[in-house]
């Protein structure tokens, strides 16, 4: 009976700590301002579902997750990121830092570990970021004034007659105060409520799912983000890739790009000869300038690329292959990597789900996945506790997936052929990165 009551109280305090990840109660509550309570909610969580935590970092659980083995490996790299350049005061403050956010990950694969807790887990993370948008949007529109809420002014480029224009973008709270971090979370939710939205098992209720996904579309438009929009483009074209095949995926794209000018405003106004385009192309120069020195290997250091380039990269692969070496940003694409083929295994005939819940899901899932990877390509959130959500809910999916498979068994798993492809796809990454910047940059 203990063992039940630690089980149900370790899913309750993960739902929580997922909704203060969005909702930000400190902020919100002057009076809370202050007060660890993502991190106290974090450990609580940890404490009660310790024995499942501890079972996963077996060698040979590890072997079985490619992805979370990654993740382990990049957390290692980051504190190694600072030793190599003899700063043992950065190496103790990395992994403060990045440890309350890989704890989350864990403890949603530790956790979730029933189809029951997943669906609710993605109702719960749904309905908390609707009402952060809606606040949002509200503010936004200046319904209600949140005092915790801070919209941006951003640089739209020059007028006809040569003066600085000037556009208002929708921001979040806490950790996506920036337009473009929200919208990322947007395309998220909005794919996950779609899915509840088209699943007739649900019944006439699933109708109310209609209001998160109006909350999100207008949250898309007021936050004006072009990785935003690229990133919903993504995902939509995956989704329809993975129900109804590579011809109606390509017609929606063409679709989609034809409508782009008439739907997108702003967003579809996408450059790499000026503006931001091309200002993220030399920011990503001077990141792999750095490394082709010494630090080819294990980087310059966890959070260093500000002081390279005098902002962050802005691509997140970019951004870890220059903070943590070849070595960490190979472990950072690993989990993308492992996770991306797993769920195209599934996808596959010869990979059948018994479960018809879960086979329905994986195109949401793949469909998540996609636009998450799309939209880091102009973000660097890579040690962010969203990312990582992410990466955990799909791990925790293909988890659950191997379970029912037609015979039960692993999707993939640590082995030589599939390390040599990670190292062969991330090189050939890394060195894609570079051609481009020589080329796009001059």
């Amino acid at each position: 009976m203990g063992r039940v009551t630690a089980n149900t109280l370790s899913f309750g305090l993960l739902c929580l700590t997922a909704v203060t990840v969005l909702l930000r109660p400190g902020e919100m509550f002057p009076g809370l301002a202050g007060l660890p309570i993502y991190e106290s909610l974090t450990f609580a969580t940890l404490a009660c579902a310790l024995p499942r935590v501890l079972a996963l970092f077996q060698v040979r659980s590890l072997k079985c997750q490619p992805s979370t083995l990654c993740l382990v490996c990049m957390a290692s790299i980051i504190p190694v990121s600072h030793l190599t350049h003899s700063y043992f005061g950065g190496a103790v403050e990395s992994v403060m830092r990045f440890l309350p956010a890989a704890i989350f990950y864990v403890l949603l694969i530790a956790v979730i570990d029933r189809w029951e807790r997943f669906d609710k887990f993605l109702k719960v993370i749904a309905l908390g970021a609707m009402v952060m948008v809606a606040m949002c949007v509200a503010d936004y529109l200046e319904v209600i004034d949140f005092t915790f809420i801070n919209h941006i002014n951003d640089n739209d480029g020059l007028t006809a007659s040569g003066d600085i224009q000037r556009v208002l973008r929708m921001s979040g709270s806490g950790i996506f105060a920036d337009p473009n971090d929200i919208s990322l979370l947007m395309t998220a939710m909005s794919i996950i409520c779609l899915s509840f939205l088209t699943d007739n098992s649900r019944g006439p209720l699933r109708a109310g799912w209609l209001v998160p996904l109006a909350v999100f579309f207008v949250g898309m438009l007021c936050s004006k983000s072009r990785g935003g929009f690229l990133s919903l483009g993504a995902a939509c074209s995956v989704l329809a890739m993975f129900r109804y095949g590579k011809t109606v995926a390509i017609t929606i794209g063409v679709m989609g790009l034809l409508a782009i000018p008439v739907l997108a405003g702003r967003q579809s106004e996408a450059s790499l000869d000026e503006g931001t385009g091309n200002d993220r192309v030399m920011l990503w120069r001077e990141g792999l300038i750095a490394i082709r020195s010494a630090d080819i290997v294990f980087g310059t250091g966890y959070r260093t690329y500000h002081d390279i380039a005098g902002l962050m990269a802005h691509n997140s692969f970019v951004h870890t292959f220059v903070e943590l070496g070849l070595v960490g940003g190979t472990f950072f694409f690993g989990a993308f990597f492992f996770l991306g083929w797993q769920l195209w295994r599934l996808s596959r005939p010869e990979w059948p789900l018994l479960d018809a819940r879960q086979q329905r899901f994986l195109p949401y899932m793949a469909a998540i996945g996609a636009g998450w990877t799309i939209g880091l390509q102009s973000l660097s959130l890579c040690y962010a506790v969203q990312t990582l959500m992410v990466l955990g809910l799909t791990t925790a999916f293909v988890n659950l997936a191997c379970w029912n498979l037609n015979p039960p068994r692993l999707v993939l798993s640590w082995y030589r052929t599939a390390r040599f492809r990670l190292v062969a796809a991330s090189l050939s990454l890394f060195v894609a990165f570079n051609v481009f910047v020589t080329v796009m940059a001059g």
